[in-house]
């Protein structure tokens, strides 16, 4: 274990950062608190010259400074919970644990010397201790009311230390999603490819609108955006859990079937086709239908290739057969 992960040297990291921030006027927030915390632990030469830099330009220190180093190092950082949050919650835990021991010997302290008292009470020789029982009394009571409110303070950054990481995970899944479809876009896709194993068979699908321009060109970009929707739902609709879209870009797709050969893929891509040639959409302000929409789709099979990159070549060659052939059908290679 590094020596900056014990116990003793976590908890004089945590008051030299108080100590830091204070100096700075920077309000201890998480955010805040793990940037400086970092710093001073002296693990990121890069983080630690932009903020000794920034120091010594400006002779201080802000918040709004400290974020944008937190955004650049931390957010989008798949080890942020491994380099901040787990040794910050820990240290948050063993403190906690560490006051909740103290408090229970504390208050049988107070007991013994309450019973103390009582004995002290019905001794007329004894009556010179009285004074120093009922000071160390108070004084035990007094340092039982900082533990809780200081437990109580610490149970509140441990709650916010969680809010953080629940926002940190929803901003890392939205960066990862298409705005519009709220399918996967190409930074999604690359993060779960990492979740499939290589040594299984997967298959790639990818999918074109059939003349989408002309739907822009004669009724406008935002139907042209609601046929992109719609299209993206029922790609969803025919899907496993295990089996991820991704939207590429403009009117292109991409579906990931995990653990499927390329005859189960097509079969997928078939019920797909059909059933986008079955959508009927309605425009609203005129209550007439728009022409029937199509599709183009490719297939191929990961283990036939040496990796992802590949696949999606070989899926997107069969993409333009299906083009080529007449639209609105499904090419395998």
């Amino acid at each position: 274990m590094n020596t900056q992960d014990t116990y003793p040297s976590a908890v004089k990291l945590s008051e030299e950062t108080i100590k830091f921030l204070s100096n700075y006027e920077v309000a201890p927030t998480p955010i805040n608190f793990s940037v400086i915390y970092y710093y001073l632990s002296k693990k990121d030469e890069k983080m630690n010259l932009l903020l000794d830099e920034y120091i010594s330009w400006n002779g201080s220190l802000d918040a709004v400074f400290i974020e944008s180093i937190f955004l650049e190092f931390f957010s989008n950082s798949e080890d942020v919970e491994k380099v901040f949050f787990t040794p910050f919650e820990n240290t948050l835990t063993s403190t906690i644990e560490q006051l909740e021991r103290q408090a229970i010997n504390g208050e049988q302290i107070t007991k013994n010397f309450k019973k103390a008292d009582r004995v002290l009470a019905n001794s007329d020789q004894a009556n010179s201790l009285k004074p120093l029982v009922n000071f160390i009394n108070s004084t035990l009571i007094d340092s039982q009311q900082q533990h809780s409110e200081l437990a109580c303070e610490l149970e509140k950054t441990y709650k916010q230390v969680n809010q953080l990481k629940s926002q940190l995970k929803a901003s890392r899944e939205e960066a990862m999603r298409d705005s519009l479809t709220g399918l996967y876009n190409r930074r999604g896709c690359e993060e779960k490819l990492k979740d499939l194993t290589l040594e299984s068979t997967h298959s790639s699908v990818s999918i074109d609108i059939d003349h989408f321009k002309k739907f822009n060109d004669d009724f406008g970009h935002t139907i042209g955006d609601k046929v992109i929707q719609r299209v993206a739902t029922t790609i969803e609709e025919h899907i496993s859990a295990d089996d991820f879209a991704v939207r590429f870009g403009g009117e292109e797709f991409m579906v990931v079937l995990a653990n499927k050969t390329k005859e189960e893929a097509r079969n997928i891509a078939e019920k797909i086709r059909i059933a986008i040639t079955n959508l009927k959409l309605k425009k609203k302000n005129s209550n007439t239908y728009l022409p029937s929409i199509s599709i183009s789709a490719g297939i191929a099979e990961y283990q036939e290739y040496q990796n992802w990159k590949s696949v999606f070549e070989v899926a997107d060659s069969a993409l333009y057969q299906a083009k080529h052939a007449g639209r609105n059908c499904c090419v395998v290679l």
